[in-house]
């Protein structure tokens, strides 16, 4: 594998119901459609010659809904990988923000071992799980893989991408909104590079929700 092109899912019924996020199950806002079909339309281009090409997405609703605009435009099928689900919140799924706050869990240390409500997992948990998925992905070595996932896992998908390891991982993120996309590439050099990151121009002239 060449090339990764990773997008977050687009707006979700979650964000504007203020609900939490994790392994709520929510499809795509009236908004997060109109990004979708934005975000197909620019990969539509951007990807117009790759000849050895595949798509895969987590199996909540958001994304996966955002990964068949996706594939849509690229004449593809989708594969569902449960594995780039984004980071478990256990009994918080499906609660407001202002629920989950009653039920969240001490902090503890360190922090990516913190586990933060009943039945989820930690991040550290959530790496192993994104990083196993991504071995195995690219180990089908087609030269251009798609990625739908979420903001969480879409992180770890960076980091397994760049080979951090695990004390360079402490401390670094990656901003990536709804319905942005990244590509990341291996140059000349055989050096793993981030060719852009939290993309967004496609979503410019689109209405924001209400």
């Amino acid at each position: 594998m060449n090339r990764l092109v990773l997008i977050r899912h687009a707006q979700s019924e979650h964000h504007i119901r203020k609900l939490t996020g994790g392994w709520t199950d929510t499809p795509l806002s009236q908004l997060g459609r109109a990004q979708a079909q934005a975000v197909a339309g620019s990969c539509r281009e951007l990807l117009a010659h790759e000849t050895s090409l595949c798509i895969v997405s987590s199996d909540l609703t958001r994304a996966a809904q955002t990964a068949a605009y996706v594939a849509n435009a690229l004449h593809l099928a989708v594969q569902l990988v449960p594995a780039l689900r984004e980071l478990n919140n256990g009994t918080a799924a499906g609660l407001t923000q202002a629920e989950a706050q009653h039920i969240e869990l001490p902090m503890t240390q360190p922090g990516i071992d913190w586990v933060p409500y009943p039945q989820a997992e930690s991040w550290h948990m959530m790496q192993e799980r994104v990083f196993a998925a991504m071995d195995q992905i690219a180990a089908s070595r087609p030269s251009t893989i798609v990625v739908v996932t979420h903001g969480n896992a879409g992180v770890v998908v960076i980091q397994w991408w760049l080979r951090l390891c695990a004390a360079c991982r402490q401390g670094v993120s990656f901003e990536l909104d709804p319905a942005s996309i990244s590509e990341l590439t291996i140059n000349h050099w055989q050096e793993r590079t981030i060719v852009r990151l939290n993309d967004i121009r496609h979503l410019a002239l689109l209405e924001p929700s209400g």
